[in-house]
């Protein structure tokens, strides 16, 4: 319900949208903006000799008779909800960002009490080992009690909220936040995921409905991905990325940056394993190294050790090739001894026992998020 007080915000932040200095000049010049409104109404702007010809242009457009009906009729018909930054509902933690969003827009449930609330970012290009290391993440930490925050967009954010949502009966799965306006799904392949997490978490975004995904707006999401959380986890990124900006700006924020490592030739590990050599991002490899930072220990859902000794001599051989990384058939055949008939049913095995993972094209895998090999 959208009461007089949070009315005249709307109406201000019409008129400003992400220009927080100019929403926050005209808070100080008028302590009741009911005043602001009346003297837009008369046409007297002195006072607003701030503002942008832009600005006010639209702050006029806003004051006009039936324009704020109008717009709270469209919210309320699309179900958005609408939280001020002077509402009781406000996220305590977004609040002590540097320039919090002045209203936030959002479609289905957001508490403002998230005991653990975490981002996962990383690039749109992940490969099948940041996909499966991003869904891992995402649903055993919201099996451990955390909110997976991310920006909806494909690849690793996606992946992330998936494995958030596959927690069936967790509340606050997964919160994402928009580059756009609260109608707008971007990108369009997201409309299950955006629904999914419209009936089970939260959508929010603090730009006017309808605004286009432009690239000029994801900087200013990024930094409420970071704001909204206690930590960011990279998963993958390149040097230059959306994701090492969220990372960059947490770390301004005084949040924590973890990242997970990944084989030094992989482009998309360039950026995490950066940050970890520069010292930007803690090195990580299971949940718990997250939740021990934030006195959430005794973790106990980890990767089993398996002593490498208690494998068969083709186990080990298998193991020992895909240590240098992914191998089709035809390349495991070469570098192990025995002949397909014997090669076959040991992968199967090995993949049914979480040691190695297929992935497509007949190409295999470890998967050390299931099955830690002691040497």
């Amino acid at each position: 319900m959208i009461d007089s007080s949070d009315r005249l915000e709307l109406w201000l932040h019409y008129a400003t949208s992400t220009r927080y200095k100019q929403f926050n000049a005209v808070r100080e010049e008028y302590y009741y903006l009911e005043e602001a409104f009346e003297d837009v109404q008369k046409g007297h702007l002195e006072r607003l000799s701030m503002l942008s010809e832009e600005s006010l242009d639209r702050l006029k457009e806003a004051a006009a008779d039936g324009f704020m009906d109008r717009y709270i009729r469209w919210l309320d018909k699309n179900e958005v909800n609408v939280i001020t930054a002077t509402s009781y509902r406000y996220p305590a933690l977004l609040k002590e960002i540097p320039d919090p969003p002045t209203v936030l827009f959002c479609k289905g449930s957001l508490n403002e009490d998230m005991q653990l609330p975490l981002a996962v970012v990383g690039t749109r290009r992940c490969t099948d080992y940041g996909k499966d290391v991003a869904k891992k993440f995402g649903r055993e930490l919201v099996k451990a009690g955390a909110t997976i925050v991310s920006g909806l967009a494909t690849g690793i954010d996606g992946y992330a909220a998936l494995g958030a949502l596959s927690v069936e009966g967790a509340q606050d799965p997964t919160v994402a936040v928009l580059g756009c306006g609260i109608d707008v799904v971007y990108p369009k392949g997201n409309e299950k995921l955006y629904s999914a997490i419209a009936e089970r978490g939260c959508l929010i975004t603090e730009f006017l409905p309808k605004t286009p995904p432009l690239a000029q707006n994801f900087p200013f999401r990024n930094r409420v991905i970071s704001g909204l959380s206690l930590g960011v986890l990279v998963v993958e990124a390149g040097e230059r990325s959306g994701a090492s900006i969220t990372a960059r700006l947490a770390l301004e924020q005084g949040r924590e940056v973890f990242a997970v490592p990944g084989r030094i030739t992989d482009l998309m590990s360039a950026g995490t394993n950066g940050m970890i050599r520069r010292g930007e991002a803690k090195l990580v490899t299971s949940v718990s190294d997250i939740l021990t930072e934030f006195g959430e220990g005794g973790y106990a859902d980890e990767a089993r050790s398996v002593p490498f000794d208690e494998l068969s001599p083709l186990e080990q051989q298998i193991v020992e090739a895909l240590s240098t990384g992914e191998k089709n058939e035809d390349e495991l055949l070469e570098s192990c001894s025995g002949g397909v008939d014997e090669l076959i049913p040991t992968l199967t095995g090995l993949t049914f026992s979480g040691i190695i993972k297929q992935l497509p094209g007949s190409v295999y895998a470890l998967d050390p998020l299931q099955t830690n090999i002691v040497y």
